[in-house]
């Protein structure tokens, strides 16, 4: 009886192990995630990588990322990826090391040199795309708090791209890797919209966000951590990197 009760409880700490991590992400935000690029963008390929690491797998769900993020944080999800640390994200997550650091830079319309980027202060009354549920970079953050810039959100960053592009809004702020993605795979109307004068507004880290109200959290950071530095040190990270950094169509 002592050996079937042992088997059982074996069995059992076999299936637990063996349940996926469920994590949530959004889309159009390549290279780095979105459900149509290979493996799910970068950024989601070197999770699952870490994770695999520990022997976890992950099982992926794609949202709105407004609704992403509100979900995991009522914990129905064990985490959402990627997101830049800010404030009020810190009140109910714990956040892993760094993924990837993005540089975010403005792009105007092409021609429209009028704006000063070096002086953020000189923004004033002019007008920011930024899509539901992003933050903005925090040169950025305190002239939006106060009201000295106005914003517009659509539901995308390539929305955001069209919008400038007819002069709907003024600029858009967004990782230099990511436009450059995006022209070449036919997301932006290319000759459009371009990079304006200026020295990036953030070097932004993204991260793996888990719940802070959800139980194991805290274990989950630390065992995709551990995964993070074993796949860095390993060459895969670099690996996974290089194979993102061309520029590839989303799947059909």
């Amino acid at each position: 009886m002592r050996w079937i009760f042992f088997g059982i409880v074996m069995c059992l700490a076999g299936l637990a192990h063996a349940n996926p991590v469920t994590l949530v992400s959004g889309n159009d935000y390549a290279p780095y995630v979105d459900s149509r690029l290979v493996e799910g963008g970068m950024v989601t390929e070197l999770v699952k990588a870490a994770f695999a690491h520990s022997h976890q797998t992950v099982a992926m769900q794609w949202r709105p990322w407004a609704r992403g993020i509100e979900e995991a944080k009522q914990g129905k999800f064990a985490g959402t990826f990627p997101y830049l640390r800010n404030a009020e994200r810190a009140q109910d997550f714990l956040y892993s090391d760094e993924i990837v650091s993005v540089r975010s830079t403005a792009f105007v319309k092409t021609g429209n040199h009028r704006l000063d980027f070096y002086n953020t202060a000189s923004l004033a009354g002019t007008t920011y795309c930024l899509p539901v549920g992003w933050a903005a970079t925090p040169k950025l953050a305190t002239m939006l708090a106060s009201g000295q810039i106005k914003v517009v959100s659509p539901n995308s960053i390539s929305e955001c791209a069209k919008m400038v592009a007819v002069g709907r809004t003024d600029y858009f702020v967004y990782g230099d890797i990511q436009v450059a993605h995006a022209l070449k795979t036919g997301d932006l109307p290319a000759g459009s919209i371009e990079m304006a004068d200026a020295e990036p507004l953030a070097l932004t880290p993204l991260h793996l966000l888990a719940s802070k109200a959800q139980p194991g959290s805290a274990k989950l950071i630390e065992s995709f951590n551990e995964g993070l530095k074993a796949i860095r040190k390993s060459g895969l990270y670099a690996k996974i990197v290089k194979a993102h950094s061309t520029a590839r169509p989303p799947l059909p």
